[in-house]
């Protein structure tokens, strides 16, 4: 079991690590307007996986009670999350007009945005969530930039030459402005795949006196080659709140929480995370059989700092790019099921709506008192 276990979270850094590198070279390309969208369902998902799976019953455990677990986070990204409406408002093309001619002296550069670079063009494009076998181009209109490029030329030579003369050298000049505006690049994102996410995240709980359960979980710093350092780590603590109510056998569990979890992928990608919640459900313990369930609602919120260096050849500058997406925060309403059929171990299985995402977790653990 336990070769099992790390064999499936080495598979999880691999495929961290190749995420990193596809994301970082995705984002070169973009500036943090269309970097925060198509990163958007990444951080929706990754913060409502993060605030998953804490507890897997309504009761606390007994003083010097615990838990040892292996949970699963799974969920679904919906269809209007995979793609996004790529800004152009951003960025521009220069052209070197004496790559065109040198022959009528220094001419200067010519500088096009981007909205009139890729005029007309389909801006409709994969996020993070899009198929990873899906590239949304964003084609260069080239018969578009070429128009805009003899204008500026004829202008340039009017001058020296009229306007007449101007207009012929220029059309004896088509080529060489094609070749000239054939270097303007389309704008290629590609989905990552990431429509469907799923997290292994190891804990302890470990009761407490005065009816207080601790919580801590994650995985060890991983070093991921050029993606850089992989980091996961969480927890916080529950109280028992039923305690406090002046009445002989109350006949459910009340329980209050509070937890934070950071994720951390190389310099690119930084997730931190809160939730406040609250259980209330019944277990029963009968010998060697017990069952529990429960329902809970949590105010959770998530936030992802993103920094990146664009590419340089997109004419976006060379300035790093850092920005922090927030994701909505919001209610979490959820139902579980605890089972033990085995002494000492529990299943548990548990369904939450968050304001983005359906998410379903799965654990198995050894737990006491």
């Amino acid at each position: 079991m336990i070769k099992k276990v790390l064999l499936f979270v080495l598979t999880l850094m691999l495929t961290v690590s190749a995420f990193s590198q596809s994301l970082e070279e995705t984002l070169s390309n973009m500036l943090s307007d269309n970097a925060t969208m198509y990163v958007q369902p990444l951080g929706d998902g990754m913060g409502s996986l993060m605030n998953s799976g804490y507890y897997h019953r309504s009761r606390v455990h007994k003083m010097l009670g615990f838990d040892v677990s292996l949970k699963m986070m799974a969920l679904t990204v919906d269809d209007e999350s995979k793609y996004f409406d790529f800004n152009l408002g951003t960025g521009n093309v220069v052209i070197n007009l004496n790559d065109v001619t040198d022959a009528y002296g220094e001419l200067g550069t010519i500088t096009i945005p981007f909205s009139e670079v890729y005029k007309d063009a389909n801006t409709s494009v994969p996020t993070v969530a899009g198929d990873s076998e899906e590239i949304g181009v964003i084609e260069a209109n080239d018969g578009h930039v070429v128009g805009i490029v003899e204008g500026e030329l004829i202008s340039a030579l009017t001058p020296s030459l009229g306007a007449a003369n101007a207009a012929t050298a220029v059309s004896q000049l088509s080529s060489d402005i094609t070749d000239a505006v054939a270097v303007v690049p389309d704008i290629s994102i590609p989905g990552l795949g990431l429509s469907t996410m799923a997290m292994p995240m190891p804990q302890i709980a470990l009761g407490l006196p005065l009816g207080l359960e601790l919580t801590v979980r994650g995985l060890p710093e991983v070093e991921l080659g050029d993606a850089g350092k992989f980091s996961m780590y969480g927890g916080g603590a529950r109280i028992n709140i039923d305690q406090f109510i002046p009445i002989p056998l109350f006949p459910v569990d009340i329980t209050a929480g509070a937890f934070y979890s950071q994720m951390s992928i190389g310099e690119v990608f930084e997730s931190s995370n809160t939730s406040i919640n609250l259980q209330v459900g019944k277990s029963i313990s009968l010998l060697f059989f017990g069952l529990g369930v429960y329902a809970d609602a949590a105010y959770e919120s998530s936030s992802i700092n993103i920094s990146y260096e664009p590419d340089p050849d997109m004419g976006l500058g060379t300035d790093p790019v850092e920005f922090e997406l927030e994701t909505d925060p919001g209610m979490r309403i959820g139902a579980g099921l605890h089972l033990t059929a085995i002494p000492l171990t529990y299943f548990n299985f548990h369904v939450a709506q968050t304001p983005n995402n359906m998410v379903l977790t799965g654990g198995f653990g050894i737990t006491f008192r």
